[in-house]
């Protein structure tokens, strides 16, 4: 352990000079040199701290090793962004050095179990380790679903006899049938005080601006959306487009994928009415898909709602795919001009009006969505990493969770057993157990079923999860990202470095 302690004074020594010269100007403008430098340490020690965790089969040194990969691309992203250089710099030297201080204090951690008990067993904290996380996973995923999933006989038998005037907006480009279809069912609603609008988010193609025409003797209003700079995400300029047109003391923004039944729009109201809200957010249902491969990215993203402790995190769950809020109340909260380069605006309001307990998120089942598989892929990675506040270490962390919270659990089942270690296969079994009901839980959220061969395949969705993480990292830092078609990688980076 003693190769321990002095890996970790080398790695000390690094956390000290590496933020200093990247801090340097002249250095800066020429950082090639530097990069390559420090890249060239960082796998040096990577390579002899991994050496360190075979050699004493303790896999906590090797978790420290893990960390070097996000820092070699915190450094790659520094020669190859396209951010502006100052706030590059920044945001580089503040990611290094929460790189190696959670580096530093896991090795840390590990020197010290070891010193004071040598006989430290690593397989059976992580099997602990891995149980209170499905245990928390599980506890989260049932408590959200008994508040989102509301019968709908429940639902039903709220009705308001005074119903404000609704606007449905909804933002639209380069749609197809699905838009053609979401109208259909708004104008089968029979809420008596409806204004629909429909705006066309500079369409490249005809189609668009034809069938919302072709619903103008319905009463349906075609706004022509009007050209926007970069302050703007194209979404966001749309809202605020629509809001300004809008006339209904209450706006229903929502997706041309979504679909309605004819009470639906009555109940929604009745039920912001009833519980004094100043805005809902729905968990709609989803088309069951034909292809396997097809139905993870749609329940993966629900995770992210409704199997975190949001509570402790005063985060709200919240969904773009239609969500109900006063007027008034974006109004007095600036509207979307505070939230222009936001990728999640609708998460803002959320938050504020949750400040009053005036918020509320549920599952409604007369709303579907029927977003196409390609484009939730899509949507997955362009809102996982601004979850993760954009920033290289937030995956990181994530995905070591994942790593060592979810799929270890297979290998330590499978370690216990052959290693006659039978309490840390029945730990991770009951882990196992956890994590299959939380995505059976999320199975029937999403699709209206409970799928058990979903749920038994649990790892994939983590799995697929880290993948999604790092190529939304990748996409945003180095790539890009479409959103309709249109990258918004430059603006919601910079948005994020000046509040930085």
């Amino acid at each position: 352990m003693d190769t321990l302690l002095l890996y970790i004074v080398l790695l000390l020594l690094l956390v000290s000079v590496s933020p200093l010269l990247l801090g340097i100007n002249k250095l800066w403008l020429n950082r090639k040199t530097v990069i390559y430098i420090l890249a060239s340490a960082n796998m040096f020690l990577a390579a002899w701290v991994g050496v360190l965790a075979i050699t004493t089969r303790q896999l906590y040194i090797g978790v420290g090793a893990f960390v070097t990969l996000y820092q070699l691309f915190n450094l790659y992203r520094a020669d190859r962004s396209k951010i502006a250089s100052e706030h590059l710099k920044r945001i580089t030297i503040k990611s290094t050095y929460r790189l190696w201080v959670t580096q530093v204090l896991i090795l840390a951690a590990a020197y010290s179990l070891y010193y004071f008990d040598p006989t430290f067993n690593t397989s059976m904290s992580l099997a602990i380790f891995s149980y209170l996380m499905a245990l928390m996973v599980f506890s989260s995923t049932w408590k959200n679903y008994s508040k989102t999933y509301i019968p709908t006989e429940k639902l039903k038998n709220v009705k308001s006899l005074n119903l404000p005037t609704l606007t449905v907006a909804i933002p639209a480009r380069n749609e197809s049938e699905s838009l053609n279809n979401c109208l259909i069912s708004l104008l089968a609603s029979n809420y008596p005080k409806l204004e629909i609008m429909v705006l066309d988010d500079h369409s490249t193609d005809r189609r668009t601006p034809e069938i919302i025409r072709s619903f103008a003797h319905d009463g349906v209003e075609f706004i022509q959306g009007k050209s926007f700079n970069s302050e703007w995400l194209a979404k966001n300029w749309a809202y605020e487009q629509l809001l300004d047109r809008a006339n209904g003391d209450l706006v229903l923004f929502c997706g041309a994928d979504t679909r309605f039944e004819p009470d639906t729009l009555r109940e929604l109201v009745s039920i912001l009415l009833d519980k004094k809200l100043l805005m809902l957010s729905i968990l709609p249902f989803n088309e069951y898909p034909n292809k396997l491969r097809n139905r993870f990215f749609q329940p993966l993203r629900y995770a992210w709602e409704v199997s975190l402790p949001r509570q402790i995190l005063h985060r709200p769950s919240v969904l773009p795919t239609s969500w109900l809020v006063e007027k008034d109340f974006l109004l007095q909260k600036g509207s979307f001009k505070g939230v222009s380069r936001k990728v999640s605006p609708e998460s803002y309001f959320a938050k504020l009006a949750m400040e009053t307990n005036r918020y509320s998120f549920f599952q409604f089942v007369d709303i579907k969505s029927q977003k196409p598989s390609d484009e939730q892929k899509e949507t997955a990675f362009r809102l996982r990493y601004p979850q993760l506040h954009r920033q290289v270490e937030s995956v990181m962390l994530a995905t070591l969770a994942e790593l060592l919270g979810g799929i270890s659990v297979i290998f330590l089942i499978i370690f216990g057993i052959f290693t006659d270690r039978y309490v840390i296969s029945l730990i991770d079994l009951l882990a196992y157990v956890f994590y299959t009901l939380a995505f059976l839980i999320l199975s029937k959220l999403t699709y209206s079923r409970k799928n058990w061969l979903m749920a038994i395949l649990w790892p994939l969705f983590l799995g697929l999860d880290i993948l999604v993480m790092t190529i939304s990292m990748h996409k945003y830092e180095l790539d890009e990202v479409l959103w309709k078609g249109r990258s918004i990688a430059p603006s919601v980076m910079e948005h994020a470095v000046s509040n930085a």
